[in-house]
């Protein structure tokens, strides 16, 4: 019996050592590398603010350009008035004053025009872009198992 005992004893123990030394058949995986949806989040946020800064550009132009037509718009409106002020002072007749009148009112609607056509001639207000969303986390499973447990 003592002998059985010591040759289950030396297998054991020959077991044991044996799965030791055995290399393990793991997964051969390189190691954790950034997931490519954030490398291309990375990526879509650049592009993002490449995009924003392009936008915000073109709004400046545009605001530029809108006030240069603004600015023409007002000095002719102040020709037109001035002319037809200066014209009034000399205007001796009611048909001079009323057609002295429609010439200014004339020039206006004619100023108006011109400003509403190189308003529009610029086009629409360019889109802003989309900002990225990030994409969310997988929870670890179990994680909405502990929400349902009450607290201690």
């Amino acid at each position: 019996m003592r002998r059985n005992h010591r040759q289950a004893t030396i297998a054991l123990a020959a077991a044991l050592f044996s799965l030791a030394l055995t290399p393990s058949h793991a997964d051969v995986t390189p190691s954790p590398t950034p997931s490519p949806t954030s490398t291309s989040f990375k990526a879509l946020q650049e592009q993002y603010k490449k995009d924003r800064e392009a936008f915000i550009q073109a709004v400046k132009n545009r605001e530029q350009r809108i006030r240069e037509i603004n600015s023409a718009f007002k000095a002719s409106v102040d020709k037109a008035t001035y002319e037809a002020k200066t014209l009034m002072a000399t205007a001796t007749t009611p048909d001079q004053k009323n057609a002295i009148s429609a010439q200014r009112r004339t020039a206006v609607a004619a100023a108006i025009v011109a400003r509403e056509s190189a308003v529009a001639a610029l086009g629409s207000l360019p889109t802003p872009p989309t900002e990225p969303v990030r994409p969310t986390k997988m929870a670890a499973p179990g994680m909405s198992d502990q929400k349902a447990k009450p607290k201690r």
